[in-house]
């Protein structure tokens, strides 16, 4: 049977040597570079000298000039290998068998190689690399490592026994009889145990590339096997053009292989940069902490098919070999028994450190915002201590004038005075009982400004003439407490006292829906031109101003209007809102 003009056997064994050549050779380059930490370096020592050996196998089966000394060096490289593979199994057990044996094996391949070049002749010289490694195969099933650590181990541990009782078979097999299957079967037990080690103990790498790297290395080998090249490359220039047309294809045959194998075996639904996007725009929408953790753990979960947990800390605990483990972020093994590879492990790392910037901005944010509160803590409370302290101008100021109204009757109306007393106690009681809240309801403020009216009544006698109209739904109107009785005094000490016959000043209560106009307005003389808040000099229309602004903002307004007949007041306030109590 041939393919594509050349023998099957032949076509076949270049195949697999030439892959096991590129595996290992990858996995040497990633063992024994600088920045890779050799957890393993018995197993990096085994993968460095089967890529040796089955480069130079490679390089035998296309029958170079140099067949002699490239044999030479295959034995002596292929010494090693009985060694290491007892090494690989047995562990920490027997050190001074291994060490025996390396030293048996070492000079055993070196007699070999030394008869190769025709400098000595060994007896049964064909038959020394079948005899260690039928000795390796014995000595691993007796030695073999005995510790189980986990369910992989012991799996392990059962394929070690099996691959050793082949090789031992295959090997005594090839004592005795040298047929293909006696000089082949060694290599594919080699890569045999090599896939295996590495399943297990570097599973990540195994996937990487005898699934991804493998099946387009596989593909690209078994295609041009296949090719009728009699027919197909006539001449040389034919045969380059056919090789540009594969090396250009490469890129994309390897892009379709990866898909595939992520969408059927894999079962990925995202690839690595739909990942990123699908998961920062999920982390994105985070407002706390611990919304950005619950994101990212629904997120994660979501991309890699996989229980996610996520910490904002070091994660230093102990985790099943099979799933994977980042700073934040740790995975648990799939439900599906699908493995984590490399690629899984990048993108998990580049999920990790984003996951990382996201959650520096996200408690930023959450400083900030803490700080804004802080603030606006700070300026409500000072806001309120600037308020309470204009309402503390009212009350001395009130004392004084009503005070000063008393000392004056007591010389010509001690009567008057007596009851100018009793109503200013009324109106006192009113103020203590107000004096720990900043608000009133609107019947209550009406009263007190009746009250307030009384004693000043009792001063002014029948000079004084007073209007007073309340709306009776003035009792669920809220309003600051003490913000009537200074406009009504301001009203009677530059309005109505200015007057020389009888002095009228009125109060007027409307509450329309969500707003209380407050009027009072006297017969006085009115503000004198160019009047403005700024340029008063008395406490009471000012104060009670600066009180709204603080309490309401631009939402409650204080003016005033004068004619011919009378000065008018207006205030306006609307509902007063849960929040600012």
């Amino acid at each position: 049977m041939t393919i594509g003009g050349y023998d099957a056997v032949y076509v076949i064994t270049l195949t697999m040597i030439t892959f096991g050549a590129l595996t290992f050779s990858v996995l040497t380059v990633h063992y024994w570079r600088p920045s890779t930490a050799r957890r393993d370096p018995v197993f990096a020592a085994y993968t460095l000298v089967c890529a040796a050996a089955f480069m130079i196998n490679v390089l035998l089966r296309i029958k170079p000039l140099w067949e002699t000394p490239l044999t030479a060096a295959l034995d002596l490289v292929t010494g090693f290998v009985p060694p290491l593979l007892l090494h690989l199994v047995s562990r920490g057990r027997v050190p001074r068998l291994r060490i025996a044996f390396y030293a048996i094996s070492s000079a055993a391949a070196l007699a070999v190689m030394l008869d190769d070049v025709s400098v000595i002749a060994v007896p049964f010289r064909d038959q020394i690399p079948a005899i260690l490694l039928a000795m390796s195969g014995v000595l691993g099933l007796v030695f073999r490592e005995r510790s189980v650590n986990d369910r992989d181990d012991t799996r392990l541990r059962v394929w070690y026994s099996l691959l050793l009782g082949l090789t031992t078979v295959v090997a005594v097999g090839g004592v005795f009889v040298r047929s293909v299957i006696t000089v082949l079967a060694p290599d594919y037990l080699l890569l045999a145990f090599f896939c295996l080690t590495l399943y297990y103990r570097e599973r990540l790498i195994f996937f990487d590339l005898l699934i991804k790297r493998g099946t387009f290395f596989f593909v690209a080998l078994v295609s041009l096997a296949l090719l009728p090249w009699p027919d197909l490359v006539p001449d040389r220039l034919t045969l380059i053009l056919v090789l540009a047309s594969f090396w250009l294809l490469a890129p994309w045959i390897d892009a379709t292989l990866e898909r595939l194998v992520d969408r059927l075996f894999l079962r990925r639904r995202y690839s690595s940069v739909e990942a990123e996007r699908v998961v920062i725009n999920e982390l994105q929408l985070a407002t706390t902490e611990d919304d950005l953790r619950l994101r990212a753990e629904r997120s994660i979960s979501d991309v890699f098919q996989s229980a996610a947990e996520v910490r904002f800390r070091l994660n230093s605990e102990h985790r099943d070999a099979r799933g994977l483990v980042a700073k934040c972020i740790t995975l648990r093994p799939r439900t599906s028994g699908i493995p984590y590879m490399t690629e899984d492990r990048r993108l998990l790392d580049s999920l990790d450190r984003t996951l990382g910037v996201m959650l520096e901005n996200v408690r930023f944010r959450e400083q900030q915002q803490k700080q804004q509160e802080r603030e606006q803590q700070l300026r409500l409370l000072a806001s309120r201590a600037e308020l309470k302290a204009l309402r503390a101008q009212i009350n001395p100021h009130f004392l004084f004038n009503a005070l000063n109204a008393i000392a004056g009757l007591i010389p010509s109306h001690p009567d008057l005075a007596d009851q100018a007393v009793e109503q200013l106690a009324q109106v006192f009681r009113y103020t203590l009982r107000k004096s720990d809240n900043e608000w009133a309801r609107l019947d209550e403020e009406a009263e007190f400004a009746a009250a307030y009216l009384s004693l000043e009544k009792t001063r002014f006698r029948e000079r004084l003439h007073i209007e007073f109209v309340m709306d009776p739904n003035a009792s669920a109107f809220s309003v600051p407490a003490m913000c009537v009785q200074p406009l009504i005094e301001n009203a009677i000490r530059h309005g109505t006292s200015a007057v020389e016959g009888r002095g009228v000043v009125g109060l007027r209560i409307r509450v329309n829906g969500s707003m209380a106009s407050i009027e009072v307005s006297d017969n006085g003389p009115g503000f004198p031109s160019g009047f403005s808040l700024a340029s008063s000099a008395g406490h009471g229309l000012r104060n009670v101003a600066e009180r709204l602004k603080g309490y309401y903002g631009d939402s409650a307004r204080l003016s005033w209007e004068c004619d011919s007949i009378s000065t008018r007041v207006l205030l306006q306030i609307p509902r007063e809102l849960e929040e600012m109590r």
